[in-house]
């Protein structure tokens, strides 16, 4: 078993990676192969693209910028606690 851990700007290099040992272990019983990528804290993130502000008007794209922080919220509708400041 071969795991591992890389961050965002690493990404392109783990496909690389994935794509090169494929062969090598395909059809090897109790083989695994796992590299993700993972963004930690104070990682830059890829662009989050086309998002509606809630207020309305046009789409605009979250990019990371140096010593910018944003904090995201994910709720959902069905969720009680979520639901609570709604």
């Amino acid at each position: 078993m071969i795991e591992g851990t890389l961050k965002p700007d690493q990404e392109e290099s783990a496909k690389a990676l994935s794509e090169a040992v494929k062969p090598l272990y395909e059809g090897i019983e109790d083989v695994s192969y796992k590299v993700k990528v993972e963004l930690g804290a104070g990682a830059p993130y890829k662009a989050i693209e086309n998002v509606v502000p809630i207020k309305g008007g046009d789409p605009v794209n979250l990019d990371h910028k140096e010593g910018e922080v944003w904090l995201i919220d994910f709720w959902a509708t069905w969720c009680p606690p979520c639901q609570a400041p709604m």
